[in-house]
């Protein structure tokens, strides 16, 4: 409620101080923001009195919306604000969890002063620091003795299954190999807190690229942008602030002879990863677009896989699904006989592996928007619960480290698509459209070099074209 306190003038006069509490901050501190009314000259008695409680009803209720923020907040307060105001409402999930891990160098390089304070010399100099030398740390995790012992020889493969990581990887954490966070904590969840079930080593040196400055600036832009929204600065500091500039994007694609070997060693592969492996190729997905695929988005018929959705793994909260990534990225992807085949054959190999199961099988799965379906997920787990992607990221490296094949990223598949479709001389639009671009002119920045190599392949046959014809004149 509302605190309307009195105060007296030198000239006589007087105004009344409105004190509102606007909840707690992050040390657990009741925040108290004030308004002053100064009544005009003459109103007094019971019309004084019912203004005053009219000024004081008007603005609690501003400060309980959301409408007023004080001004003299510090930025780590404005940011958890707007965390729990925006971000966790409208953002996807996976991009909220991204940017709470840019919150500890945001804390650290501007958190402290007030946010009306803030102007753009601050945040470039924030942006200067990030890419020092040494500002980069990368944490990698191996396996403690007391986490050894929960790991039996016999058990190994059925942990494995229930953390959702391959066999290679859990061959990788046995043996005291380097591991990622994410990997750390998926096994962690026999028994152990992280901290007794893995050894941390931070890694000193290096520095961030400008497109992970970028996340920082696109973030802190965002955060801003809301505060002048919510009128609590008159500006967005970081519009006057030069932007980090972005570092060109490093695309690795594999050559043709070294997709027939991959496909070659595939046919090996366990099947899941195989079949998850070969669509990356065939038609240019992301890991997490086939990794939430249902059957009822396959039509082996027609020969078309419809894109509806994404699946990732949030640290905390698990496999989650959600909407796809742009409006361009809900698309529907024609596919050749040989995938067509593909898929008919491990539809039967998925059936007899869910036989196996019994009624140990999942039936039914909550997919985006909390809406549960009949489970027909195309992957999951062995128990028919939700397939997290990064398994596919986790075993890819040793499976090509193992057949000695180029050691590149799986998204470098996706690249691959596109390189193979580019040299076929297929229409960057269509190619856009396959890939689900929001925009032609992301694909062509992307691939432009390979667009390059096919457009001079395709100066190269013109002139061979005009010379036969020439010869055919003179003949």
């Amino acid at each position: 409620m509302a605190k309307i306190t009195k105060r007296m003038k030198k000239d006589g006069s007087c105004s009344y101080c409105i004190r509102v509490s606007n909840g707690y901050d992050r040390q657990g501190r009741q925040v108290m923001v004030n308004r002053t009314f100064t009544p005009p000259p003459g109103m007094t008695g019971k019309k004084l009195e019912k203004e005053l409680q009219r000024q004081a009803d008007a603005f609690e209720q501003e400060v309980h919306a959301g409408v007023l923020l004080d001004a003299s907040m510090k930025v780590d307060d404005l940011i958890e604000r707007w965390f729990t105001e925006y971000a966790e409402k409208k953002l996807k999930p996976k991009t909220v969890y991204n940017y709470r891990r840019l919150v500890p160098r945001i804390s650290a390089g501007l958190g402290q002063p007030k946010v009306c304070q803030v102007k753009p010399a601050h945040l470039m100099a924030f942006y200067s620091n990030l890419e020092e030398q040494g500002v980069r740390e990368d944490s990698t995790y191996t396996a403690t003795p007391a986490l050894l012992e929960r790991l039996p020889h016999g058990k190994r493969g059925q942990i494995a299954k229930a953390a959702g990581i391959g066999d290679d990887t859990m061959r990788n954490v046995y043996r005291g190999a380097n591991v990622s966070q994410s990997t750390a904590e998926k096994v962690a969840r026999v028994g152990l807190p992280l901290s007794k079930a893995f050894t941390e080593h931070v890694k000193d040196g290096g520095r961030l690229n400008g497109n992970t400055v970028q996340h920082y600036h696109r973030m802190l832009s965002s955060v801003f942008t809301k505060a002048v929204q919510w009128g609590l600065v008159p500006e967005n500091p970081c519009k006057r602030a030069e932007a980090p500039k972005a570092e060109e994007i490093d695309v690795q694609a594999l050559e043709e002879k070294d997709v027939a070997r991959l496909l070659e060693a595939l046919q090996d592969a366990p099947a899941q990863f195989s079949v998850i492996t070969q669509l990356a190729l065939f038609t240019g997905a992301r890991r997490s677009e086939i990794c939430g695929l249902r059957w009822c988005d396959v039509d082996l018929d027609a020969g078309t896989l419809s894109i509806e959705r994404n699946v990732q793994y949030i640290p905390g909260k698990g496999t989650v699904f959600t909407t796809p990534k742009t409006k361009r990225s809900r698309r529907c992807i024609k596919i050749g006989p040989e995938c067509v085949q593909l898929l008919r054959e491990y539809r039967q190999h998925q059936k007899a592996e869910r036989l196996k199961v019994g009624s140990e099988w999942v039936r039914r799965v909550e997919i985006e928007n909390g809406k549960t379906v009949d489970n027909d997920l195309l992957f999951t787990r062995w128990n028919g619960q939700p397939f997290d992607p990064n398994a596919v990221t986790s075993w890819f490296p040793g499976f090509l480290a193992a057949h000695d094949l180029p050691a590149v990223h799986f998204h470098s598949l996706r690249h691959t698509n596109a390189s193979l479709l580019i040299a076929a001389h297929v229409p960057v639009t269509t190619v856009s459209g396959r890939l689900g671009h929001a925009k032609t002119s992301t694909t062509t920045d992307i691939y432009a070099g390979f667009i390059r190599s096919s457009d001079a392949a395709a100066a190269d046959a013109l002139t061979d074209v005009f010379s036969r014809i020439k010869e055919k004149t003179h003949a």
